[in-house]
């Protein structure tokens, strides 16, 4: 086996040792989903179990209606600007964290008013950071809840609440103080069975549906089920409108449906959602699979390409072309060519256009039509020592460097 074949077959292995350990660590740290169809009453959803008409309903009827998609905490209180007199919370399948509900508590004691729709009174997770409710730890629907399992936000302020158990959707006419005058008509499938001192605000039948809870200047509208809001209820009753007068009765502010806590949260940066990614169990799987990755480069010194020469500077030195010249010229004992060479140089620069001498020239008479300049002897040496080169004479080394040194000199002279 060669080494490449062994590398490759250990790369391969401890891949598929990491895959196979990545699986496992999901299944076991991923909790199943029980809401296999995602039905809860959000806004964003038009199906039955969705609550966009009654948000569309409070849009045409209400100055303003938002959806609000932060965690509580972010909530304008009372002396702030922009502050919403009133919170819809429906259905939440989100805990609500420590300090979450804390805030809540001085948003509802400055004058708001908040109507939560719930089945279990919302329960309280054991975090008081502002992401608490993203936590899968706590978070969970109201069927998978105990109702003495956890403290929830109602207990806070009205311990003896409790419900009934969930039945068939009812319809039937109701009565309360919080409904409009007429004949209304609510469908609901649950609600309280113990209310004690609680003010029951809206009743059907022998059920008592929605019960006031004041907090200071402001008050808590608890309903006992969460599906009076969604949009098949709206279509066979009057939930809308008691809804709305209930929103509208109290204040003129602006008016929010939490979405937060159904999991729609705002967008969060790329680096936020990167961290996010890693603290799951596929993200230390990454993270696992990419240490093991850079030590098998750093071990076995894998490189991504052959091995190339780094490409020399390009340099353009005069005295680098005639040496190599030179060493050419020597090499092949043509004194004739740089004989030859020397003289069409020389022409070039002595001449006033420096016109190109073509190969082949006479050379002799290219000679006698310099300028001398002074340099009569000099053009005497270079055409004596030319002619014998051209005659097929060997000159000697003296020679050819007096040769070169009598063209250098002409070359000076006509320069000054």
């Amino acid at each position: 086996m060669t080494p490449q074949t062994r590398n490759r077959l250990t790369a391969a292995t401890a891949t598929g040792i990491f895959l196979v350990l990545s699986l496992v660590l999901a299944s076991f740290s991923t909790r199943q989903n029980t809401d296999l169809m995602l039905q809860r009453p959000s806004t964003f959803f038009t199906d039955p179990s969705g609550a966009q008409a009654l948000l569309l309903v409070m849009q045409q009827f209400l100055p303003s209606v938002q959806r609000w998609r932060r965690p509580l905490t972010f909530l304008p209180l009372a002396q702030q600007p922009d502050s919403p007199s009133t919170l819809i919370v429906a259905g939440p399948v989100k805990s609500i964290s420590q300090g979450e509900a804390d805030h809540l508590g001085r948003w509802l004691a400055g004058g708001g008013q908040l109507i939560l729709l719930s089945g279990n009174g919302w329960p309280l997770s054991h975090r008081r950071g502002p992401d608490d409710a993203t936590s899968t730890e706590d978070a969970r629907t109201p069927n998978d809840m105990d109702d003495n399992q956890l403290e929830t936000l109602l207990s806070r302020y009205a311990p003896p609440l409790s419900w009934t158990k969930v039945a068939g959707y009812r319809t039937r006419r109701a009565s309360g103080s919080s409904l409009p005058s007429g004949d209304i008509t609510l469908r609901w499938r649950q609600g309280f069975a113990r209310t004690d001192n609680a003010e029951v605000i809206a009743r059907a039948d022998t059920a008592a549906l929605a019960v006031s809870i004041p907090v200071d200047r402001g008050r808590i509208v608890a309903v006992a089920d969460p599906t009076m809001v969604s949009n098949g209820a709206l279509r066979r009753s009057d939930n809308a409108v008691w809804l709305v007068s209930l929103a509208a009765a109290w204040g003129e502010g602006k008016i929010l449906f939490d979405e937060y806590h159904h999991g729609f949260g705002e967008k969060r940066g790329t680096g936020q959602l990167i961290r996010a990614f890693l603290m799951t169990p596929w993200g230390s799987s990454v993270l696992q699979l990419s240490a093991a990755a850079l030590l098998y480069l750093f071990v076995y010194r894998r490189r991504f390409g052959r091995i190339s020469e780094p490409p020399l500077p390009s340099r353009a030195s005069p005295l680098e072309l005639v040496n190599a010249r030179a060493g050419f010229l020597q090499a092949a004992a043509a004194q004739g060519l740089a004989a030859e060479l020397i003289v069409q140089d020389l022409c070039r620069n002595l001449t006033p256009r420096r016109r190109k001498i073509a190969d082949g020239a006479d050379l002799t008479a290219e000679l006698a039509s310099l300028p001398t300049g002074g340099g009569t002897a000099q053009l005497a040496t270079l055409r004596a020592l030319l002619k014998k080169t051209q005659t097929g004479e060997r000159l000697s080394d003296r020679e050819l460097i007096e040769f070169g040194a009598a063209a250098g000199d002409l070359v000076k002279g006509s320069r000054l």
